[in-house]
């Protein structure tokens, strides 16, 4: 069992090589071309990052095999390959041909990971079954609980516009109301169409995340670590560096940035709605 000593380092790393083959094999099947162009240890660096962030969640909380597969394919597909959607689609960029020849590979390596982190990076036992999370989350479900999802939502809405807006440098304008102005003005959906979008995106990522903290009790400090940590490294950093090479350097740092401070702080307010201390069930 990859679990201890030295095994846990090797198990994230084998996911690494897992996740990089993954996407190479899908992305030489759909395309010889794009596939030569792509640098396999980005993209396994990209998926040893991934496994040392899934890791605290897949072996210290006892999930069952079918449990843990699903529910980590469904959340590496959120953060992942669907926020990427979100963003191109924000930002007005086209979906291409080769985009989604890129994008099916990514689909891929997140089924993929989900299965891998299952099989290398195991509870120590086997208790939550599908059921069983789903039960506790129809338990959850109440009027104050919608509440809470609404405003995780609308704070990731409001983050996204502000941080992009503050620190982004290829916006021209020089005052910020102006910098906001040119983000919700570019095409091709209306302003009112992207914030209801980031807001939609926000409800769904919280509601991706509230399965975990419904297992996983722990201080609130150690869960906006763990938590900030995974959601950080799967829709921004990991993505960033698989295609390091593809990006610009400055450009890189900024979005990194911005996702760093997006994905933590969006986190903090889902720990402050959700968490629970380590003794309460």
């Amino acid at each position: 069992m990859l679990v201890s000593g030295l095994g846990k380092y090797i198990a994230p790393t084998a996911l690494g090589a897992g996740y990089a083959i993954a996407k190479m094999i899908t992305l030489r099947a759909l395309d010889t071309e794009l596939a030569v162009a792509q640098d396999f240890t980005y993209q396994f660096l990209a998926g040893v990052l991934l496994g040392f962030s899934l890791r605290p969640v897949t072996n210290m909380i006892y999930w069952k095999w079918t449990t843990s597969v699903v529910y980590f394919s469904i959340f590496l597909l959120t953060f992942g390959p669907l926020g990427q959607v979100i963003k191109r689609l924000l930002w007005g960029n086209p979906f291409d041909d080769t985009y989604w020849l890129l994008l099916i590979p990514e689909i891929v390596a997140a089924f993929a990971v989900g299965i891998l982190a299952t099989i290398l990076i195991p509870s120590q036992q086997h208790v939550i079954s599908l059921g069983f999370l789903l039960r506790r989350l129809a338990k959850e479900i109440r009027f104050s609980l919608l509440l809470k999802l609404l405003g995780c939502g609308l704070l990731y809405a409001l983050l996204f516009i502000i941080l992009q807006t503050t620190f982004d440098e290829s916006f021209a304008a020089p005052f910020w109301l102006d910098r906001m102005n040119e983000f919700l003005a570019l095409p091709p959906i209306s302003a009112a169409e992207k914030f209801l979008l980031l807001w939609l995106q926000g409800i769904f990522n919280a509601f991706v995340l509230l399965p975990l903290f419904l297992v996983f009790f722990r201080d609130r400090m150690e869960l906006i670590v763990v938590f900030g940590s995974l959601t950080f490294v799967v829709a921004e950093f990991a993505p960033a560096f698989a295609n390091f090479q593809l990006i610009e350097p400055l450009l890189l740092i900024n979005q990194v940035f911005i996702g760093f401070c997006l994905q933590f702080l969006f986190v903090v307010s889902a720990v402050f709605c959700f968490g629970r201390n380590e003794n309460k069930t």
